[in-house]
């Protein structure tokens, strides 16, 4: 195992520098019961294929780097720098033509790299591929449209809960969608994404503002839309995802409390200035019916009246203060 210390001043590697086909980015955060699994389906998911591991360890506090071993290029944080800031430096830092980003909590079916590499190099115009996700919840969860600002609306309002079966959410959610054969899609998550050097080099880094987690993966695809750079689920290569490794290390409040930070800051950046606003106020809404809603027992029955209360009326506080202008983007 090689381990590498965080530097922020490391200029980002050509590959040039011994190159190899396909670099698996892998950010860690007190993932001890996830990543050797994960690690372990990794020889046979991409046999055949030249590749590096390249683990980038946001400061876990448990057992995460005692379970790497073998050809491993570890970057080590002293705390938790976010799953953009990780991923930038863990790409500065690796060599191949295809860059995997791949979740701890994600173990690769056999030749599901493999598949994948194939599907990108017979389809040229393709900058990015996703294998179709498997796993309680994981159809709503991988697949959907960029936001609107109705789609966000939806959410916020908890409307894709409540009437499961509507248009609009049915649309944002792709429940039309042929996943049989290789589709295009808007937003997949990036819980094992592979994509290609030269498209992370034209389009940039992941936007680190979006810290420590959440819509960072969706700013990149409507950075990738932007630039006309397409992205396709290939079912034929298949991820179990068992999801939640970071939710299990978070509190209800703390998560609340980013989500929809994350979420204006996403508004902020690429919606219109009134519908960006418009969507603050929607939050503020959102959350007061939400903290009604916990406090007469409706919803999250799970972590306490009192706690789901709190924790929404925390959110609508941030909203109202506009966040602080903390997440003001450019």
């Amino acid at each position: 195992m090689i381990e590498l210390p965080v530097d922020d001043t490391r200029p980002r590697l050509s590959t040039a520098v011994a190159p190899v086909e396909l670099s698996i980015v892998v950010v860690t955060w007190n993932s001890g019961r996830w990543i050797k699994r994960c690690l372990d389906a990794i020889p046979s998911a991409c046999e055949g294929l030249a590749h590096e591991i390249v683990i980038y360890d946001n400061g876990s506090a448990d057992d995460t780097v005692a379970h790497l071993n073998g050809d491993v290029h570890l970057i080590r944080s002293m705390s938790n720098d976010g799953f953009a800031t990780a991923v930038n430096r863990a790409v500065a830092e690796s060599h191949g033509r295809y860059i995997f980003m791949l979740n701890p909590d994600c173990e690769l079916a056999p030749d599901a790299l493999t598949r994948l590499h194939e599907f990108l190099e017979s389809e040229p115009k393709a900058a990015a591929a996703v294998p179709l996700l498997e796993g309680d919840g994981q159809r709503e969860f991988q697949l959907r449209r960029l936001p609107t600002f109705r789609g966000l609306l939806s959410e916020i309002f908890a409307f894709s809960k409540l009437l499961p079966r509507n248009r609009a959410t049915a649309h944002y959610r792709y429940h039309d969608l042929d996943v049989t054969t290789p589709q295009r899609v808007e937003q997949p998550a990036a819980a094992a994404l592979l994509i290609r050097r030269d498209v992370l080099d034209e389009v940039g880094p992941l936007d680190e503002r979006f810290s420590p987690a959440w819509f960072e993966d969706v700013d990149y695809c409507r950075r990738l839309a932007d630039a006309e750079k397409f992205v396709y689920v290939v079912p034929a290569a298949v991820a179990k995802h068992y999801g939640g490794a970071s939710l299990e290390h978070l509190s209800f409040e703390r998560f609340n409390e980013l989500w929809y930070r994350n979420m204006w800051l996403y508004a902020r950046k690429w919606f219109p200035a009134g519908e960006a606003e418009a969507l603050r106020w929607a939050i503020i809404a959102g959350t007061g019916l939400r903290s009604i809603a916990a406090i007469i027992g409706i919803a999250h029955p799970e972590v306490g009246r009192l706690r789901g209360f709190r924790a929404y009326l925390k959110v609508m506080g941030k909203a109202f203060h506009r966040w602080n202008d903390s997440s003001r983007s450019s």
